[in-house]
């Protein structure tokens, strides 16, 4: 009995070695998974990371656990067809063994020991590199995110443990799987298990309802992902992603086989360039795993709009902190102070770059049409903002209002849902205005995020201003906003010496903050957004690599005789060449075209122009995937044309 367990562990110690080198790519994805939501949760429990506390750490972790929660569901499909690549290559080997002599219970123990050992060596893999580069990856996340904090090298057991449990877990549930099947399935299925194929004749009929019925689904959900815009966004996104994803299903299913077939009935395509040699293997394994080809072009998709969105993000945020920090100081004032007397007084410890003035009338919310009745709102002259414009170096490219216009001020946000109304009217008192713009220019600052502004003529800003209280602003910009609280003290002491409730005079100061500490989250979103971009793609990238080595596996004997029959071998590696860069870059271009609409979509979400962070982001997704290729290709000379 000793003996049995013996051979048992060593021919899969002896599958490991070769799984090695076999599943190379897939052990490595596994083990960067690993390492990705190691660190994940280590951002969480680390020691090293409290120091964060005081930029919001809760936030931070509410968005990374959000985060995990996704990727532990990618890795469970990942994981799931990784196993399944990894059972069926090894069916027919097995099927061997029975006639040696082994029963299935003792194959299927083989199986769960070979896979353990797979299993548990990118676990170990991904921990111990998550554990070494634990600081690294810390600081390159706060680098990213833009928070200047010192890290120390630290783990957290809790880390740890919840990283295996989550792995064991997912990849425990599929060994079980496949332990299953080998013991419930005959010999003759086993030894035809690498042979086996999905491809059954199906009628002209089907396939052109495929194709048709797959266009327009493509076409529907390109559609419904232009229309975005107001609180049906996300239903839009919704209906889109579904769209999307059956139509690629269908595409792989029905057009592109379809087309290489046709491709295979034109005598004059086929036989130039040894097409003859590949074409029709490619069109009968595109049918035959177009599910696996559908599966990496929506993570092809997922990546780059994944990156897409942390690009955008980043975007938003920093103009968003622009906005936030145009001017350095704010003076609210009930009445008119000298301007330069105040600069003077901040230039004692700081150069002052520039200063403007202009005046504020506050009105009652209830002369405003609008349910934002707790906001204060108010209205200021034209002339007034384009002087306080031109002398912050602002853009003011507006034509002087009519009596019946007005410009609307804001603040910039992160994304919004309301969409832009044409024609908007706003009523102000007895009198309905013509809106002919939502400015989030900072003509105001950051007073333009808790009021709600607007820009009217001269004309009717005096006519407004008798049934309000006037106030004046005065924003100053200094050079070195590090040594902002050095002029505090005098601006306070103005404010308070100014002030005089009795009197009804007032004056105020408001001061930027710089270290942005409250929106740290944000910046640590975008920023997580580069490494999940980075796993999905090594993901896709792996299962194709997966998918060409097991074809390599079954076309050994066909090449075999495509050699013995004389074909010089430098044909056959164009061939084969030809046919793995296909299964590469067909899934590429699907992705290309999927993600300008995905991609447009949530520019106009976020109100960004992201065309070229598409080139950027698909140059990437060429870049890895023609690396991965050329390794493919590699891979399979050497199991094929080898002498």
């Amino acid at each position: 009995m000793r003996q049995t367990r013996m051979t048992l562990f060593g021919l899969a110690r002896s599958n490991f070695r070769r799984s090695v080198r076999e599943f190379g790519m897939m052990i490595l994805s596994l083990a960067f998974s690993v390492f990705i939501f190691f660190n994940f949760q280590n951002v969480i429990y680390a020691d090293s990371m409290k120091v964060l506390e005081e930029f919001n750490k809760r936030y931070i972790d509410i968005v990374i656990e959000a985060l995990s929660v996704v990727f532990a569901v990618f890795l469970f499909f990942f994981v799931w067809y990784a196993s399944n690549v990894f059972l069926n290559q090894r069916k027919k080997e097995i099927g061997i063994y029975i006639f040696m002599g082994l029963d299935h219970a003792r194959i299927g123990k083989m199986y769960v020991i070979e896979s353990c050992m797979v299993g548990l060596t990118a676990l170990a893999a991904g921990l111990c590199l998550g554990v070494a580069f634990s600081k690294l990856f810390q600081m390159a996340l706060l680098k990213l995110s833009e928070i200047s904090v010192d890290v120390r090298f630290s783990f957290s057991p809790r880390a740890i443990a919840i990283t295996a449990a989550m792995f064991l877990a997912i990849y425990g549930l599929m060994t079980a799987k496949g332990y299953h099947t080998l013991k419930t399935s005959s010999v003759l299925a086993l030894l035809s298990g690498a042979k086996q194929k999905e491809l059954k004749p199906e009628r002209a009929f089907v396939t052109a309802l495929r194709i048709v019925v797959g266009l327009g689904i493509l076409a529907a959900g390109f559609g419904v992902s232009w229309r975005t815009g107001g609180m049906e966004s996300f239903g839009y996104a919704l209906a889109a992603v579904i769209l999307v994803i059956a139509g690629v299903y269908l595409l792989y299913s029905g057009l592109i086989p379809a087309l290489l077939r046709a491709f295979t009935r034109n005598k004059a395509f086929l036989y130039r360039k040894e097409r003859n040699l590949w074409v029709n293997s490619l069109a009968f394994r595109m049918k035959k795993n177009y599910r696996t080809y559908a599966m990496v072009t929506v993570l092809m998709i997922c990546s780059v709009t994944v990156m897409a969105f942390s690009i955008a993000m980043k975007q938003r945020y920093d103009r968003i902190v622009h906005f936030d920090q145009t001017y350095t100081y704010q003076i609210v004032s009930s009445h008119t102070w000298d301007g330069d007397e105040i600069a003077a007084g901040i230039g004692q410890e700081n150069e002052v770059l520039f200063w403007n003035e202009l005046p504020v009338t506050i009105l009652d919310s209830a002369l405003f049409d609008t349910e934002y009745v707790d906001m204060p709102h108010g209205v200021t002259a034209f002339s007034q903002v384009e002087q306080a414009a031109r002398r912050a170096g602002l853009p003011f490219a507006y034509e002087p209002l009519q009596d019946s216009q007005v410009i609307e001020l804001s603040h910039e946000i992160l994304m919004s849902l309301i969409e832009e109304q044409e024609g908007r009217r706003q009523q102000i008192g007895e009198d309905v205005y013509e809106v002919i713009c939502d400015d989030t220019t900072p003509y105001l600052g950051k007073l333009q995020t808790y009021m709600s502004l607007y820009i009217v003529s001269d004309a009717v800003y005096e006519r407004l201003s008798a049934q309000g209280v006037e106030n004046w602003i005065y924003n100053y910009c200094i050079a070195d906003v590090s040594n902002a609280d050095a002029s505090r003290p005098y601006l306070t002491d103005l404010a308070q010496t100014d002030t005089n409730e009795e009197e009804g005079r007032y004056t105020g100061v408001n001061f930027t903050e710089y270290d942005g500490g409250e929106d740290s989250w944000i910046r640590v979103m975008y920023s997580l957004g580069w490494f999940l971009f980075a796993t999905f793609l090594l993901a896709s990238g792996s299962i194709i690599f997966m998918k060409t080595g097991n074809d390599a596996y079954e076309e050994r004997e066909r090449y075999q005789v495509l050699g013995k029959l004389g074909i010089p071998r430098r044909v056959l590696a164009r061939s084969l060449r030809s046919e793995i860069c296909f299964t590469y870059y067909c899934p590429f271009v699907l992705m290309a075209v999927a993600s300008f609409f995905s991609i447009r979509a949530l520019g106009s979400v976020m109100h960004e122009d992201l065309f070229r962070v598409n080139l950027w982001s698909a140059g990437a997704v060429l870049g890895v995937f023609t690396v991965i290729c050329m390794l493919s290709v590699r891979m399979a000379r050497k199991k094929l044309l080898r002498r």
